[in-house]
């Protein structure tokens, strides 16, 4: 005899627990699975002009070679010291002065005593103009001819000076001959020159080197000077 409470082959089971079946699963369209890059996407630059890097790159390298240069220029300088070279005058002798009138006539004949006291250097004297003043009154120049000095080398210069007939003010014709009647007269002597200093075949700049030889004095009957060597300053 069948056991009613068995379930028979080949029929839908029923739950026992009265509830129907689970339904069927649904169709349902899949997406494949995408991995997020862990980096950002940024979109390249744009493609630069290389003319500014050439050129800051030219300035950079200029720059470098001019301090570079600049540097051994300064220790060369430094090793070779130049020393600005000594004048004054030896003597100067006025002949044939006369002031009168508001005109001046005369002559000066000096001789400078030039010294380089550079153990390195020799100096080259270019354009050379000498001039010669009543205190702030210009009266007359010259030009001296170029030389070059040798190492601790001391040099005579001349120059001779001459004014015919030039006008001044009357106020500077009185301090002339006012200076005459007491004795002496005082006038101021000044060198202008072009020079440039020399090691070997190196030369460096040109410079104006600017001569003071003040307060010359001269005797008002024989026109030499007086107190003998005049030391003179250079700058």
């Amino acid at each position: 005899m069948q056991d009613s409470s068995r379930p028979v082959t080949g029929y839908p089971v029923h739950n026992v627990n009265g509830c129907g079946p689970p339904p069927p699963a649904t169709s349902t369209t899949a997406y494949p699975y995408v991995n997020p890059s862990p980096y950002p996407y940024y979109p390249a630059p744009p493609p630069q002009n290389p003319r500014p890097t050439f050129f800051r790159r030219l300035f950079v390298a200029f720059a470098v070679l001019l301090i570079i240069f600049g540097t051994i220029l300064l220790i060369f300088w430094l090793v070779l010291r130049p020393h600005l070279p000594d004048f004054s005058i030896q003597s100067i002798f006025l002949s044939n002065f006369n002031a009168s009138n508001q005109h001046v006539n005369g002559t000066w004949n000096a001789q400078f005593q030039v010294s380089n006291p550079n153990k390195k250097l020799s100096i080259y004297y270019g354009d050379i103009v000498s001039s010669v003043f009543h205190k702030d009154d210009f009266l007359t120049e010259t030009r001296i001819g170029p030389f070059v000095q040798g190492t601790r080398v001391v040099n005579s210069v001349e120059a001779s000076y001459s004014v015919v007939n030039s006008f001044v003010e009357g106020k500077v014709v009185d301090a002339m001959n006012g200076e005459r009647i007491r004795g002496e007269i005082k006038f101021n002597i000044k060198v202008v020159a072009d020079v440039a200093f020399r090691y070997g075949g190196w030369r460096g700049r040109r410079r104006i080197l600017r001569v003071w030889c003040d307060d010359v004095a001269l005797t008002g009957s024989s026109g030499k000077m007086t107190g003998g060597f005049k030391k003179c300053s250079v700058d």
